[in-house]
């Protein structure tokens, strides 16, 4: 994580991301570029039917000012410790901005906050932070920490389809705890109600034991894999457990609130064919509804 975006509204909510833009920058020897995505004069009327042109035009000037002001004083901040910091004000449509400059700086990873205020709020719970994230090829950070301890990962959860081939949430997941000393846990929702009125309670255990088997299975050759490539990962902790419910984005939610959860790595969309962990679907309502930091990742 050489190059981290940290993209901001000014609001609580995205302060709270640079602290954990911060935290990882500091573990990984990383520099962070602050993103400030000004609307265009249009959007904004829109969110602001009852202001005038003029009045629209102030309001602009003054957030571009703010924003100025606020990037002098994190770069102050951040030289203090070591990471070197640059900030970037556009205009234009949020979502699209900030993919742009990601992509055009070769960031490894953009941080944001879930929650704003006013358009950036609307942006962020709504369609445009879907926008980031299906259109994103680099691993996107929204960070929800109602707690505000400090910014730290301890417990990484990892939920995965056993019918989708790639293991890139988990590769991720493992390069994270190793840079953090965090704990792995990868779970797969098994939803017994599609299988409880076809099979008899003794078939049904059979089911859940074969699917303990093929996850278990699973994680031992992704960690295998994870520690041939990299020597220095012994000390990795990883477990994995299949988990029930009727769905898989509250039993997810439900499961890390429970487990004291610091972070969800989820893959972003499925491969051809693959429909239960598109975003739309199951991912979205994960973020959605998620009480902890959701990293969603492009799968390979």
């Amino acid at each position: 994580m050489k190059k981290i975006i940290w993209a901001t509204d000014g609001s609580e909510e995205a302060e709270r991301a640079l602290e954990y833009a911060k935290y990882l920058a500091l573990k990984s020897d990383g520099e962070i570029i602050g993103v400030h995505v000004v609307p265009l004069a249009v959007q904004l009327l829109y969110e602001n039917l009852s202001e005038s042109k003029e009045n629209v035009k102030d309001w602009r000037l003054q957030i571009e000012k703010n924003a100025a002001l606020r990037f002098e004083e994190v770069s102050i901040e951040l030289k203090k410790v070591g990471i070197k910091f640059d900030g970037v004000i556009l205009k234009g449509k949020p979502s699209d901005k900030i993919r742009e400059i990601a992509k055009r700086r070769k960031a490894d990873l953009i941080v944001l906050g879930k929650h704003g205020h006013g358009f950036f709020e609307s942006m962020l719970v709504g369609s445009e932070t879907i926008k980031v994230l299906k259109g994103s090829h680099i691993p996107v950070l929204a960070v929800r920490d109602s707690n505000k301890t400090k910014a730290q990962f301890k417990k990484i959860l990892v939920p995965i389809d056993l019918t989708h081939g790639s293991d890139t949430a988990v590769f991720y997941a493992l390069n994270l705890a190793q840079l953090t000393g965090a704990l792995v846990k990868v779970v797969h929702v098994l939803r017994l109600d599609m299988y409880a009125q076809d099979l008899p309670a003794s078939a049904l255990e059979i089911v859940i034991e074969q699917t303990e088997k093929a996850l278990n299975k699973r994680v031992l050759k992704i960690k295998k894999d994870f520690e041939n490539k990299n020597r220095s990962s012994k000390n990795v902790k990883i477990t994995n457990e299949v988990i029930h419910g009727m769905s898989e984005a509250v039993t997810i939610s439900n499961y890390s609130e429970k487990n004291n959860i610091d972070l969800l790595v989820i893959h972003t969309h499925g491969r051809t064919g693959i429909t239960r962990f598109l975003l739309g679907s199951v991912t979205e309502r994960v973020i959605s509804s998620s009480k902890c930091s959701v990293l969603a990742i492009r799968p390979e």
